[in-house]
């Protein structure tokens, strides 16, 4: 008999908690188990799901709607009352109990540990494939609120979650972080030292590979939610200005669609005819963007692993990165990048310092690449896994069926 397994997340659209949500159903049904996704339904996502605050005297009641995601897996979209409030989207409600009670297993995985509330406060056993705090997935955004959006936030939304938060870390889950800033991060704010361990991301070294020939000189690249504040963005425009004052032919490609803001101050800086959008690049065009890249870059505020950095590494792509968490796992400086202060100035000189030395470059590229097959790989995180399975349910992952 096969047991079945509820994989609890975010919307499974784009970004690294998908992407962990994808590597992780496709292991668990390799390894004979019945996967299904469930996640909390969004007011921008699932409308006809959720119940704000203005809809109330309409007498809805929020709904459960079952389509398909990461090709052919069973996924579960659950709505709630007040969705703008957000720590609704965790409560366990009578909806969420129904959901779990049907399945043998459980697992989170989410950017912050708040997804695995209603497991925590129902104490069932569980596993969590976590990235960062609440504080720490939200300083940026909070910067980028308007001052009423973000007064409202640290008043009722934030205090709310910060003690939803504490409860889940105290609660009998077995944490599983990207990277090791996540753990200490984790390990500050209240989760047990004994129950966590580092599991990062893995990278399909297979996929992501280096060209097979040399990449432009000059052309260093984001890969990523452009539009996120997280992201920092305007940071690495600056550099890119700087870099262009000086002669050096350097051009900038970053993923997704044009963003109004981003392209505003590209063209107040006088560099948006060196800045390429590639718009939405499927999996299956993503290697190609990295295999393009003379320098990946890193200019974010906080990131609990960052993901396409270590599939630009793969490539073998140096990064450049500032000193935002969990790219300071893997980027080793002068062996596979350089590590840099949030300064334009910084970032500049370690983007020109490698792009000038083409045997730095290659020295730095193969590096990085090594580091994956070493760290990254598939078969290290699967071994992993199956370990902590094991210390949570005491059985045998790989002998799911009869």
């Amino acid at each position: 008999m096969s047991r079945s397994v509820l994989i609890v997340t975010l919307p499974p659209d784009r970004g690294g908690v998908p992407e962990k949500a994808r590597i992780l159903s496709n292991f668990l049904r390799e390894s004979g188990n019945d996967v299904t996704v469930a996640h909390y339904a969004t007011l921008s996502g699932n409308r006809d799901l959720v119940v704000p605050s203005w809809t109330l005297i309409r007498g809805n009641s929020p709904g459960v709607f079952q389509t398909s995601c990461f090709t052919d897996f069973p996924c579960i979209a659950v709505g709630c009352y007040l969705p703008e409030l957000e720590f609704t989207y965790y409560l366990p409600t009578g909806r969420w109990r129904e959901l779990l009670a049907r399945f043998d297993r459980h697992i989170v995985v989410s950017g912050t540990v708040l997804t695995g509330y209603t497991l925590a406060t129902l104490g069932l056993p569980h596993m969590v494939w976590c990235a960062s705090t609440m504080i720490d997935d939200r300083v940026d955004r909070r910067r980028a609120m308007s001052f009423p959006r973000g007064l409202f936030d640290r008043m009722i939304p934030g205090p709310v979650q910060r003690k939803m938060e504490r409860r889940v870390l105290s609660g009998p889950g077995i944490f599983m972080t990207v990277s090791s800033y996540a753990r200490k991060t984790l390990i500050e704010a209240g989760m047990d030292p004994e129950r966590s361990t580092v599991v990062p991301v893995p990278v399909d070294h297979e996929v992501f590979r280096p060209p097979a020939s040399p990449p432009e000189t000059g052309r260093i690249g984001f890969a990523g939610r452009a539009e996120d504040p997280r992201k920092n963005l305007p940071l690495l425009l600056r550099a890119l200005k700087i870099l262009r004052d000086r002669g050096e032919g350097i051009a900038l490609s970053v993923t997704g669609d044009p963003n109004g803001g981003l392209m505003k101050i590209a063209i107040d800086l006088g560099v948006d005819k060196y800045v390429t959008w590639t718009g939405w690049l499927s999996d299956g065009e993503l290697p190609e963007f990295y295999q393009s890249l003379d320098v990946f870059v890193f200019p974010s505020g906080k990131e609990g692993l960052g993901i396409s950095g270590i599939q630009a590494m793969a490539s073998g792509v140096p990064v450049v990165s500032t000193r935002c968490g969990g790219p300071e796992d893997y980027v080793i400086p002068d062996r596979t990048g350089v590590l840099v202060d949030a300064d334009e100035n910084e970032m500049a000189n370690a983007i020109s310092a490698i792009v000038s030395s083409r045997n730095r470059r290659h020295r730095m590229g193969e590096e990085a690449r090594s580091l994956m097959l070493d760290r990254y790989a598939i078969a290290r995180f699967q071994k992993d896994v199956s370990k902590i399975w094991r210390h949570t349910w005491g059985d045998d992952l790989h002998n799911a069926r009869d």
